[in-house]
């Protein structure tokens, strides 16, 4: 999966995310790895983790936000 950070889709609290992009892959257990990059294609990377998806949400925690994948 691969969402735009834009505060006027997303509620999140730190702006110095806003207009990157959160990279991620699915992996068992509904546990996410991820990456934040600068670019569209990943390859400047700013964060990178695990996190976990809860009722169509994915937690992602650099931000500080549930990010509802239904908005994608």
């Amino acid at each position: 999966m691969k969402i735009k950070l834009t505060r006027d889709k997303y509620n999140f609290r730190f702006k110095q995310y806003e207009g990157m992009y959160f990279h991620g892959e699915v992996k068992d257990d509904n546990m996410v790895r991820y990456k934040i990059t600068k670019d569209e294609a990943g390859s400047e990377l700013k964060e990178f983790g695990n996190t976990h998806i809860k009722d169509n949400m994915v937690f992602i925690p650099q931000i500080d936000a549930y990010i509802d994948l239904k908005k994608k």
